[in-house]
């Protein structure tokens, strides 16, 4: 009788713990029009949330996209898994965004040249700041080609040091000094892309809180084997 009223007390427990919030990252998995809803769209781009992904349209030679959040975050760390179109030729991540939409760092992966890099854009018109050397390094191929390429894209911005990462490597790490904080963006250029997920973390912004119930069946098990 002791050991049921040991193992009842236990679950109990357990059940508090995993029903409380955890924080995580803040993310957007693109269930409804309502992600996007406060969200700001650039010069020639379009945006619709369906089927679950963000399905995101550049046109007009504009290097432009949608852009969230707050003009002060400074630090974070934004990630995406995204697809492209076939024939699209960019991917774009944008980070410190300021108002209006042109001055902004981006990222960028290019099927024209076949190169990864970062630019700083002032007043609309682009600065290069990918080191030289070594230069840009090649655009790595797609693991996932089924449908248009897709990538787990990664924008960091931390300080004065920008970095970018494709499918967990690192490609390309620069400093700049020009914008010290600024809105994340997503877009591209002539470009579709599709988004399953954005993920944002650093000071200041409000985390996602999570609940792992999936974990109590793992833990009932174990307590019943006690």
């Amino acid at each position: 009788m002791k050991r049921y009223g040991f193992l009842l007390g236990a679950l109990l427990v357990a059940l508090v713990i995993l029903n409380t919030p955890f924080a995580t990252a803040l993310r957007f998995e693109f269930d409804s029009e309502k992600d996007i809803a406060d969200w700001e769209l650039g010069p020639q781009a379009e945006a619709e949330v369906k089927d679950g992904l963000l399905e995101l349209t550049v046109m007009g030679g504009q290097n432009s996209g949608i852009y969230f959040g707050e003009d002060n975050w400074t630090d974070y760390t934004m990630e995406v898994h995204a697809r492209k179109k076939d024939g699209t030729p960019y991917f774009h991540l944008f980070a410190r965004t300021q108002k209006p939409t042109l001055d902004f760092y981006f990222m960028e992966i290019s099927y024209n040249s076949n190169t990864t890099s970062l630019f700083m854009f002032s007043g609309g018109a682009a600065n290069e700041i990918t080191p030289d050397p070594p230069g840009r390094p090649p655009r790595p191929n797609s693991k996932d080609t089924k449908g248009g390429d897709s990538y787990t894209i990664v924008l960091e911005v931390e300080g004065d040091t920008i970095r970018s990462f494709i499918d967990g490597k690192l490609m390309v790490e620069a400093t700049d000094k020009t914008y010290k904080d600024g809105r994340p963006g997503l877009g591209g250029r002539d470009s579709t892309v599709w988004y399953d997920y954005v993920e944002i973390n650093g000071p200041g912004i409000a985390p996602t809180p999570v609940q792992p119930l999936g974990k109590l069946a793992v833990m009932w098990g174990s307590l019943k084997r006690r």
